[in-house]
Formats: structure tokens, sequence, C-alpha cells
């Protein structure tokens, strides 16, 4: 299923990509190698995860231009998050943190 976009895409983005394709064959959308997250609060949103016990999976999707990341808890798994840019993949970790923080709180 297609994600649903965010916010609108501009006319000016509309057409710089129409036109790149026409000339190249190609798209005008950053690699997963050129995303640039937050590093520092990625890796302690992963290894916050890891200290519960539960799995983390990562994974590509949308042809490399999209990052899967899922939960296990023992057999149930939570419904994959699809980052489709650095931001969003930053949105994510801030939320675990802070589902983490909550729960290391009530504890």
């Amino acid at each position: 299923m297609p994600r649903e976009r965010k916010r609108p895409t501009s006319a000016a983005v509309v057409e710089e990509r129409r036109l790149i394709w026409a000339q190249t064959g190609g798209r005008n959308e950053p690699a997963l190698s050129e995303w640039d997250p937050k590093a520092s609060q990625l890796v302690e949103a992963l290894l916050g995860v890891l200290g519960t016990g539960s799995t983390v999976v990562i994974r590509p999707g949308s042809g490399g231009r999209s990052v899967g990341v899922a939960i296990w808890e023992g057999d149930y798994r939570h419904p994959p998050k699809w980052c489709y840019e650095a931001v969003e993949l930053d949105d994510w970790a801030a939320g675990v943190l802070l589902t983490l923080n909550v729960e290391t709180a009530a504890d």
C-alpha cells in the first residue's frame, strides 16, 4: 500500500523530478547511504529496545529508498515503522526513547 504524503510536494519539485527522470531515467531522492540521522539518538533507541529483551529488525524497502524498523516482543511483532526520510527515523528514535523513559519512570 502506498504511503500517504505528509505534506504536498511543490510544483517546482515535481517538475524537477520529471526533468531528471526524462534526462537520466533516475530520481532526485537521496539514497540510504546519504541519510544523516541523529546517530547517537538512534543507537540509544536501538540499544534501549534490545535492553528490554525485545528484538529489532531493520530492513530496506522501496528499492533502497526507505527503512523499515520492526520490534518483536517474543512472538509478537509490532507493525514496522517505515521511514522515507532521515527525519522520520529521528522521530521514530525519539518516540522510542520517550516510551523507554516513561516505562523506566513507572518502575
